[in-house]
């Protein structure tokens, strides 16, 4: 009995991930266009810092968590090894991330440094579920050491931004500001959210477009290297070291050498191309863009009028371009099947994945999220404060029609009713 509840609380562990997901994805969306303005005078102000945060945190930390809390011991056959952990990570997760969030906005840093605390602890917790699973599948499975390796990373980048918090109390950190805090960027955006995205979808988009080509084992080596160039620029950043730019390179290469090996999958798709796909293909095009712009981000320096506007394009780049693109796409394949798997787990009607998504607005979606991006970045890059906020509205427009529908398929996993469409009497129920 005390098995099967705890089967049951882990798999409805993803699902709460995403629900808080995608409530702070359409929160950062709402906020953004008020925001804007200050990320075109100047990127490192505390309500910048607030919205960032809701994204890189809020959205994209808890939908990351949400996916290994389901494929991580699907991966490795291993159970969780403490799922009853898992709601107080959660739960401290939440307050974490608020307080972080709330705390920046109003520039209260002992307010900042201490829910980063509380953050660092929900992230062990994390790390204690998910290590003992992957640890054994260390240098054996793409996926699987990608996966560990980000989860260290994520470790490193929450202790780093604890400390620079607790500098602005204390103010006991030599070096630049603005170069320590790209040392924490490197560590939380290539280290946590990349690295992980590369090894996950060198799992998944196989599998949605069943290529007629195996992964080759230079993946692995794609997964290695972008974790030493990682490493190599964050050190190098903190310490104040020259050759940041080598690094830089390195780390593009290493980004260029997976968008190489996803080309290779892609062009030899035997499934249709769907929005999934599409997503992801944006995505890989949003990252090619700001693989140049943090080239020219790291040969000009984040001070000074270009290198603020490079900064916010780059940032609105990889963060809503690369790494938003991907997220939307694979939630389409994802949440609906993780919510059926949770209704089936509950014991109430089972409902298909089919009957769980709206799929009506995806294209709308895709354009509106994409064009109203690419205006964003341009305003960014003009400096133009009118072009950032019409393409911010379009963004959030886009983001929160994308929310809203999700939140609906996510719903059914709260509640025992059942779509419209499987109140037909002739549906078929597929076996998906």
């Amino acid at each position: 009995m005390a098995r099967s509840r705890d089967s049951l609380r882990i798999g409805r562990m993803p699902i709460h991930f995403f629900t808080v997901a995608v409530i702070f994805f359409i929160a950062g969306l709402a906020a953004a266009p008020l925001v804007v303005t200050r990320v075109v005078e100047f990127f490192y102000q505390p309500a910048v810092l607030a919205l960032v945060h809701t994204f890189t945190l809020g959205w994209i930390t808890a939908a990351i968590m949400g996916v290994m809390y389901r494929y991580v011991p699907a991966l490795t056959r291993r159970p969780i090894a403490y799922p009853r952990v898992a709601i107080a990570q959660l739960a401290l997760f939440i307050i974490g991330v608020i307080g972080m969030v709330s705390h920046f906005a109003n520039g209260i840093w002992v307010g900042v440094w201490f829910s980063a605390a509380i953050l660092i602890v929900s992230i062990a917790l994390f790390a204690a579920n998910m290590m003992p699973c992957l640890y054994r599948q260390l240098g054996r499975g793409v996926a699987e050491t990608g996966m560990f390796l980000s989860i260290c990373f994520l470790l490193i980048a929450a202790l780093i931004g604890f400390v620079l918090a607790l500098d602005k109390s204390l103010n006991f950190l030599g070096g630049d500001v603005l170069t320590n805090l790209a040392g924490h960027v490197q560590f939380a955006a290539v280290g946590w959210v990349t690295l992980t995205i590369c090894a996950v979808s060198y799992r998944m988009l196989p599998a949605f477009l069943l290529p007629t080509i195996t992964l080759p084992r230079s993946a692995a080596w794609q997964l290695w290297a972008l974790a030493i160039a990682t490493i190599a620029l964050g050190i190098t950043l903190l310490a104040g070291l020259p050759g940041s730019i080598i690094w830089s390179l390195a780390i593009a290469a290493a980004l260029l050498a997976y968008i190489f090996t996803i080309g290779r999958i892609a062009r030899s798709h035997r499934m249709p191309i769907d929005f999934t796909a599409r997503h992801a293909f944006a995505g890989i095009a949003w990252l090619v863009l700001a693989l140049i712009a943090g080239l020219m981000l790291a040969e000009v320096g984040p001070q000074g009028r270009w290198g603020n506007r490079i900064a916010a394009a780059y940032g609105a780049m990889g963060l809503l371009g690369w790494i938003s693109n991907f997220i939307i796409g694979m939630s389409y394949q994802l949440f609906p099947g993780f919510v059926a798997r949770a209704r089936v787990a509950a014991g109430w009607r089972a409902v298909s994945i089919m009957e769980l998504s709206i799929k009506s607005p995806r294209l709308l979606v895709f354009i509106g999220y994409n064009s109203g991006l690419a205006v964003l970045v341009a305003g960014f890059m003009m400096s133009s404060s009118a072009l950032a906020e019409l393409g911010a509205v379009t963004v959030a427009l886009a983001g929160i029609v994308y929310g809203a529908t999700t939140m609906w398929t996510l719903s059914f996993a709260y509640r025992k009713a059942v779509p419209k469409a499987a109140s037909n009497p002739l549906r078929v129920l597929s076996a998906e």
